[in-house]
């Protein structure tokens, strides 16, 4: 166990589970067919990201440290959009920090309750109704030098989730990068929903203060993978 840890070890670097057995043709052809649109692909969802930053302004003081260390500075904070019953908005969404207190393996799905965030940032309501009921689903906000280390979200199968992600604010090529695999710097339109394959080894770092974006865990059901591949900007 890593004592530099606010948050002690849980789900993160814990080893991925699967099960191989009897296999779901329909989670099959999903997994294939997400598989087929790429790693980091354009939905036609578009938020309007000054409208956002008007209603998020209401929770300037309310933002919490995500996942903080004692031995390294790492300028990150975090709001919940969702959480597991009975938090609030201002309970770290750390799925490892969850996982520990309650003394299990916690689904992504589990954190399927609203905040006041959700209810107050309607500039997100196209987007997050039209895959409720939602898993864990936050904000991130880092200010300069703020950063995730290499890692993968989600490799085990079968999967409880998929992730959209959408870029908020100080997001643009100079501000903010998002390496996904070894090398590859993602190309970001600032207010775009992305589908992210996060279970390619990816790292974040940001250049400047007040980088925002939204992380929505989405249910991995056949119906909401169909909504990715209708809701795909290129289609043809």
């Amino acid at each position: 166990m890593n004592d530099n840890l606010v948050v002690k070890s849980g789900v993160s670097g814990r080893t991925i589970l699967s099960n191989f057995d009897n296999p779901d043709p329909s989670i099959i052809a999903s997994e294939l067919s997400l598989l087929s649109i790429g790693d980091f692909e354009e939905l036609h969802f578009k938020i309007d990201c000054n409208q956002f930053m008007q209603e998020i302004a209401e929770f300037s003081n309310d933002w919490v440290d995500y996942l903080p260390r004692t031995d390294r500075p790492n300028n990150r904070k975090s709001l919940t959009l969702t959480n597991l019953p009975g938090k609030t908005h201002k309970d770290n969404p750390s799925l490892a920090q969850a996982s520990v207190a309650a003394g299990r393996r916690l689904s992504e799905n589990e954190f399927s309750e609203k905040t006041i965030v959700y209810d107050k940032c309607s500039s997100l309501h196209g987007l997050l109704n039209e895959f409720s009921p939602l898993g864990r689903t936050f904000l991130v906000r880092a200010d300069m030098g703020g950063y995730f280390v290499p890692h993968r979200d989600h490799p085990q199968m079968p999967r409880d989730c998929f992730r959209i992600a959408v870029f908020l604010n100080n997001c643009s090529p100079t501000d903010y990068d998002w390496i996904s695999g070894t090398d590859k710097k993602l190309s970001i339109e600032m207010g775009r929903a992305y589908y992210i394959n996060t279970r390619i080894t990816h790292r974040t770092i940001s250049w400047v203060n007040d980088s925002i974006h939204l992380i929505i865990n989405i249910p991995f059901t056949t119906e909401n993978v169909q909504k990715v591949l209708t809701g795909l900007k290129h289609r043809h």
